[in-house]
């Protein structure tokens, strides 16, 4: 069995312990945020007739996600998640070839684990970490109106991040939280009819998030 197949089926055990007898535990938040990746250096095979050393300069973009999760106490917690994400892309190959347009994204699932500080007040700061599993990590590359598309999947990275959360009522919070993320060693190989392959390139993430939680 796989390891994203273990991890979770490990979170819907944990997610369902004691679910009956505390229902009112589980909360669903959705989110959207700032992106912001770091510049990527990849070593890549046969794209545009040539192959070597690529520098992939990334700038800001947006992300967006659903979490589900069930709080044992007032001070943990652990959740699965969904998240989009999305940065514009310059691609150098090998100070030969330029892509000046394209975009790097990814669809990835996660669980986490959270610690709350207060359950008293207001605002509630809270930290955690976690598991990621990419279900797709995708790079376009975009040129005189023609895109070439490389993907990979099926690697584990971590994430961590800190948060609070400000109580509107007992069943609504508003949330900032800062995050970051970490896959690394992927493998892009080219979709459809596009040739070559990407090897060894990261994916690294910054992440301002604001959501809305909702206690039930």
């Amino acid at each position: 069995m796989k390891i994203e197949k273990l991890i979770v089926m490990a979170a819907l055990g944990a997610l369902c312990t004691n679910a009956v007898a505390a229902e009112d535990r589980w909360f669903v938040r959705p989110y959207a945020g700032l992106s912001q990746m770091s510049d990527l250096s990849s070593v890549f095979t046969d794209i545009d007739s040539i192959s070597g050393t690529t520098d992939i300069d990334l700038s800001g973009g947006v992300t967006a996600g659903l979490g589900i999760g069930y709080r044992y106490n007032k001070h943990l917690a652990v959740e699965l998640g969904w998240e989009y994400r999305s940065n514009d892309s310059e691609v150098n190959l090998a100070d030969t070839s330029v892509f000046t347009d394209g975009n790097y994204a990814s669809n990835i699932f996660y669980i986490n684990g959270h610690y709350n500080f207060s359950n008293s007040g207001k605002w509630q700061p809270y930290v955690g970490a976690g598991l990621s599993w990419a279900q797709e990590i995708d790079l376009d590359l975009e040129r005189n109106g023609v895109e070439q598309s490389y993907s990979g999947d099926g690697e584990i990275g971590f994430q961590i991040f800190t948060g609070v959360n400000y109580e509107l009522n007992n069943n609504w919070y508003l949330q900032t939280e800062f995050r970051y993320g970490s896959i690394s060693d992927i493998d892009l190989s080219g979709e459809a009819n596009d040739p070559g392959n990407f090897k060894s390139i990261d994916y690294q993430t910054n992440t301002l998030q604001f959501g809305l939680v909702y206690n039930f």
